[in-house]
């Protein structure tokens, strides 16, 4: 397996970008191999919750979706696994062929390529760094909140020298 560089913290660019929630942040967040499994081991972060539900919302509700917004505090904060989930359990919700749908996967992808850059799986990374691309290509400018395209040559440049430029926060515009 390839290494990550002893420096691979994967820091956002978070600067004054502000909490979307007031859910707490869990304990910890979860690098599969290095900490206890945040649902199926007893000492994970969220041990027997249950999965929360999360009922499909139109693009234009986003505001009032607590699971997304959720999911932007988490991956601001470097919880890619957690925000993954967040996000995932919305996008089961969508018609598959949906812009929204899209956009979520667009999401949930760029989370798990941050993940697999704190795993050292740079391959995996230059993967997902394409499927980011892809899904978020067809999503229009200004989409839930946030400036999708820019957000998305940002996150490009990022995830192509991770150890050298922070990834960029999703920055969502009716809260700044």
């Amino acid at each position: 397996m390839e290494q990550a560089p002893a420096d691979s913290r994967c820091e956002a660019a978070v600067g004054d970008v502000p909490r979307y929630t007031d859910l707490p942040l869990p304990a910890y967040a979860f690098l599969p191999g290095t900490d206890p499994h945040p649902t199926a081991d007893p000492r994970g972060h969220s041990y027997r919750r249950p999965p929360p539900e999360h009922p499909w919302r139109p693009p234009a509700g986003w505001a009032d979706c607590t699971a997304y917004l959720y999911g932007c505090d988490l991956f601001n904060r470097g919880y890619f696994w957690e925000a993954h989930e967040a996000w995932e359990s919305l996008w089961m919700g969508c018609r598959r062929d949906s812009t929204q749908a899209r956009y979520l996967q667009g999401l949930i992808q760029a989370a798990n390529s941050l993940l697999k850059y704190r795993m050292g799986r740079r391959r995996a990374v230059e993967r997902l760094r394409m499927e980011v691309l892809r899904h978020l290509a067809v999503v229009p400018d200004n989409f839930m909140g946030l400036r999708v395209q820019c957000w998305a040559r940002s996150l490009d440049a990022s995830l192509r020298a991770p150890e050298r430029r922070p990834y960029p926060a999703l920055r969502l515009s009716s809260y700044l």
